[in-house]
């Protein structure tokens, strides 16, 4: 495994012993000031032995990065190789360790955290006495860090040691740093083994295990390309991942046929060589931006249909910047948002044109909306009553008498009914007002009139009442101006319109969308595991809490509990009766997964992380890909407990 040195020298911690093979001054430079650095602002003593580079030289380097030597008082030394590798003239291995013991010791009651070295090994070259004995000092290094508040880089410059030197450097180090980049060591050779024991055989049982690791590593990379590949040639989208040069790198099967050619056709290829004319342009459009480290997301119309583009950058395996595009198609959606926008215009435009005084107010009284006509009654410019409070709240669902004053200072009457509406997602009140002041007026006058003429009453009474009626009319009037498909239609598009405010609402208060349910997983999981193996006899114990897992952990997740119980359906009960439990529960940032049978349990002598079964490895390959923990014992049925972390 491989890290950037930069990043993880800013995480060394003490017993950590590091080997620097360097091929130039930028390479030593760019490793080993940093690394003084690092230690000088974590109040660490550093001492840097020389031997081919002059003092001067690394205190100008350090002096660059706002360090300065000799301001130190003490944090900061530099030795000379006869002042530390070889003092008194010759090599002795255990002499430097006691050295590095009693600097470590000093530091410590000086106040210092740690001790920090970094030496230079040119000095071998001189053929001191002694100097032969440079792979047995290193490995006895490996015993002195795990027990001292040290650390340290041996530093080797490449060209000027033999291979036979560096291949014994390289085994007795657990860390390397070469071309930028930090290995943890797979040849590393313990000291227990190396000093005491036969190190020839243990670098063939390394080159064993590395050969075993590295197949391993390959059918696990094999087998997560296959998910993957399946997985990009589910998703509904157009799928696209070009390199540094904009050539297409990878896309999916959707792809493929928007496109009209073979996969074979497109890779390689950028794609003015793929599409024509506008197609081209829109695919090509603002590359740029993301291979300058920035997500962009457009919508544009190819032949007649919307698309949502989404591109943002990606690595690749050549270690460059990609450009990965996902492209969606919202044609229906879009369809349908300008349906909806019409639909709303069209329902504001009679709101706007009635004949009523129509407010909307939330429930303190504060007023959002006022149509035309409340404005014209009132006297009011807009800007004097949106977002102006208009008294008491009114509650909603009721109809009564009101009196009023209008514009011109005039007492009317009016009729006022309410009704709850929303105002985008706030509940709020829809006020109605209707202008009754002549009728009222007819009718105090018709009172007047029944007493003076008795006959005309009732010609008069029969009016009123055909008048009544022609109001009540007028009321439905603005409904009846539509067909009934019409009407039926705009009832409909505001059920949907709550509907949808239901569901934007929903959404808003939800971080994770795309997730499954943990429990309704399992359950289609064991589902169809007992409609293949058919074995009614064996029940399943589910203990699961709610939990929501993103498609990133369900995914590996879910195939760790189908191997689980797979594997318990056909071996644990050869009598095909028993009882397989599932437990899974979240605890801190972490998830932690049970699954256990009361079966027979393993053979004698079986032992689960050895197991070359397909079924095992994937287990564990998907306990590595989640970051898990992963435990299994087969003494008293098989019992599985996963942990990982939970986000």
């Amino acid at each position: 495994m491989k890290e950037n040195a930069r990043s993880l020298i800013k995480d060394m911690k003490v017993h950590d012993h590091i080997c620097l093979i360097y091929e130039d001054e930028r390479e030593w430079e760019s490793t080993i000031i940093p690394f003084l650095v690092e230690g000088l602002k974590g109040n660490d003593k550093c001492i840097y032995i020389t031997d081919r580079h002059k003092s001067e030289t690394i205190k100008k380097l350090l002096k660059k990065r706002g360090f300065d030597p000799e301001k130190l008082k003490g944090q900061f030394e530099i030795l000379s190789e006869d002042e530390a590798y070889t003092l008194g003239g010759s090599f002795d291995p255990d002499a430097m360790i006691k050295l590095l013991e009693k600097e470590t010791e000093k530091a410590l009651d000086e106040g210092y955290s740690a001790l920090r070295v970094t030496g230079e090994m040119t000095w071998i070259l001189k053929g001191k006495p002694g100097s032969e004995k440079l792979i047995e000092y290193e490995a006895k290094l490996n015993r002195f860090f795990p027990k001292a508040e040290c650390l340290a880089i041996c530093q080797y410059e490449r060209s000027a040691f033999e291979p036979e030197i560096l291949k014994g450097v390289i085994m007795t180090h657990p860390i390397l740093v070469w071309k930028g980049e930090i290995y943890r060591n797979f040849y590393y050779i313990p000291p227990r083994i190396f000093l005491e024991g036969d190190p020839a055989r243990a670098e063939v049982e390394n080159w064993l295990r590395n050969i075993r690791r590295e197949n391993e590593f390959i059918e696990s990379v094999e087998m997560f390309t296959r998910l993957f590949k399946s997985f990009i040639a589910n998703v509904p989208a157009i799928v696209s991942v070009k390199d540094s040069d904009l050539r297409y790198f990878l896309v999916n099967d959707k792809f493929c046929r928007f496109a009209g050619k073979k996969e074979s056709e497109i890779i390689g290829k950028t794609v003015n060589e793929i599409f024509n004319g506008e197609t081209a342009a829109i695919f090509g459009d603002l590359d740029e931006i993301p291979l300058k480290g920035d997500d962009i997301a457009i919508e544009r119309k190819i032949k007649g249909r919307y698309y949502h583009i989404r591109k943002f950058p990606v690595e690749i395996p050549i270690g460059k910047k990609g450009v990965a595009s996902i492209i969606m198609d919202i044609t229906e959606s879009k369809k349908f948002e300008e349906k909806l926008s019409k639909l709303t215009k069209n329902f504001i435009n009679i709101v706007e044109n009635s004949p009523e005084s129509i407010f909307i107010v939330n429930k303190t009284g504060k007023v959002y909306y006022a149509n035309h006509q409340a404005l014209k009654y009132f006297g009011w410019e807009k800007s004097e009553i949106i977002g102006e409070n208009i008294g008491m709240p009114i509650k909603p669902n009721i109809t009564e008498e009101i009196q009023t004053i209008d514009a011109n200072g005039n007492l009317k009457t009016a009729e006022i009914r309410t009704a709850k509406t929303y105002w985008e997602d706030e509940e709020c009140t829809l006020i109605s007002l209707r202008d009754i002041t002549k009728i009222k007026e007819y009718e105090k006058s018709l009172k007047k009139a029944l007493k003076e003429k008795d006959a005309l009453l009732l010609e008069l009474h029969h009016r009123v009442k055909n008048n009544l009626q022609l109001i009540i009319s007028l009321i439905n009037l603005q409904e009846k101006q539509f067909q009934k498909e019409d009407r039926k239609l705009l009832k409909e598009t505001t059920n949907r319109i709550r509907a949808i405010a239901r569901v934007h609402e929903k959404i808003y208060q939800s971080e994770d969308l795309t997730s499954i349910n943990l429990k309704d997983y399992i359950k289609d999981i064991i589902s169809e595991l007992k409609a293949t193996y058919k074995l009614p006899k064996i029940k399943f114990n589910c203990q699961i809490q709610d939990i929501k897992l993103n498609i990133n952990q369900a995914i590996p997740c879910g195939l760790i509990i189908n191997e689980a119980l797979t594997n318990s359906m056909k071996y644990a009960f050869p009598d095909k009766k028993g009882t397989i439990t599932i437990k899974a529960c979240k605890s801190g940032d972490s998830l932690n997964l049970i699954i256990a049978d009361d079966g027979v349990g393993f053979p004698e002598g079986f032992k689960p992380e050895e197991c070359e079964g397909m079924g095992m490895r994937i287990i564990y390959a998907l306990t590595r890909q989640l970051d898990g923990e992963i435990k299994i014992k087969g003494e008293k049925g098989v019992k599985i407990k996963l942990k990982f972390p939970y986000y």
